[in-house]
């Protein structure tokens, strides 16, 4: 337990996402602007989802301090290091309160207002903002072209954004409450299966030139967010970014085959893993929303019991 909620704290999760900005910054700006992919966001945010505001400067300042000294030292240099850093830090708690507010409004009944709410809030409209915002600091201040790294910022947030704050929640979730986010022993048969599984079939599919395979890992992912429960379904899109993204950089699979520049194959990998996620994402709602009612279907039961049993 003492674990979980040191990982959950702040000088762990600054390290997680300095591990993270640095990998964006060092590695995913393929035309020497904005990382064409970032995922650091993602994990701030599912870390605020489960603060109160008032707490929230504890993990903002360590988060915004790590990110300046990314962009500073292996990305735009010290010119954009704070500007981009109160972009990013922005972005995160905007991403955090739009969470809470549409979950507030919608969850658990509402299920489609909520995920269009998560699309088009989390996912499209403060990318955008932000973008328009990180695009005229590097034009501004370097020179460079901010069409381009608007569009490289939106991509590359909006995806992050989408394919990885579901996860972050959960483990966030799980580990602010001094509890493992890995499935439970009574789970692991099931894990073990459901992750074999898919590691194997995204395996096998990034190892072949054939891009209609790439069907086959979303529709796994969709199937298993409609029947397991969410420890392990929530855990899967990691997996295929591991499996898929090292195979595509390594040079293998369908995608590593496109003809087009290296960073726009990994843009284009992000894309598949957002799109899978968007499929997933309404089953495994949908499911969870099921629970609840019959949670709360089963404890109206056994108070009319304990009722007629007072009468």
């Amino acid at each position: 337990m003492r674990l979980a909620r040191s990982l959950a704290g702040p000088v762990s999760t600054a390290i997680a996402y300095f591990a993270l900005a640095f990998g964006a910054v060092a590695f995913g700006r393929f035309t020497g602007g904005v990382a064409m992919v970032w995922i650091a966001s993602a994990l701030l945010a599912g870390r605020l989802i489960h603060l109160p505001v008032r707490l929230w400067p504890r993990w903002l300042i360590p988060c915004g301090l790590v990110s300046a000294i990314a962009t500073g030292y292996f990305g735009l240099g010290w010119a954009s290091a704070v500007p981009m850093a109160l972009i990013n830090m922005a972005e995160a708690a905007a991403v955090a309160l739009v969470w809470r507010r549409i979950t507030e409004a919608f969850w658990p009944h509402d299920i489609l207002e909520w995920v269009t709410s998560f699309y088009l809030g989390i996912g499209l409209t403060i990318p955008l903002v932000t973008g328009g915002m990180a695009s005229l600091v590097t034009w501004l201040g370097l020179g460079r072209p901010p069409i381009e790294n608007f569009t490289h910022w939106i991509i590359g947030h909006a995806l992050g954004l989408v394919a990885c704050l579901p996860v972050f929640h959960y483990i966030y979730h799980r580990l602010g409450r001094g509890q493992s986010f890995l499935p439970s022993a009574r789970q692991l048969p099931l894990a073990t299966l459901v992750f074999g599984t898919f590691l194997l079939l995204t395996g096998l599919v990034f190892s072949l030139d054939m891009r209609a395979l790439l069907v086959f890992p979303l529709v796994f992912l969709m199937i298993s967010s409609a029947l397991a429960p969410a420890a392990i379904t929530t855990l899967m899109p990691l997996l295929l970014i591991g499996m898929g993204g090292a195979m595509t950089i390594l040079g293998h699979g369908p995608i590593a085959g496109m003809d087009v520049e290296f960073g726009d194959r990994i843009q284009f990998f992000q894309l598949y893993v957002g799109v899978s996620v968007l499929a997933a994402l309404p089953l495994s709602c949908e499911r969870h929303r099921r629970i609840i009612e019959m949670q709360e279907m089963q404890t109206r039961i056994a108070e009319l019991e304990r009722t007629r049993g007072v009468f």
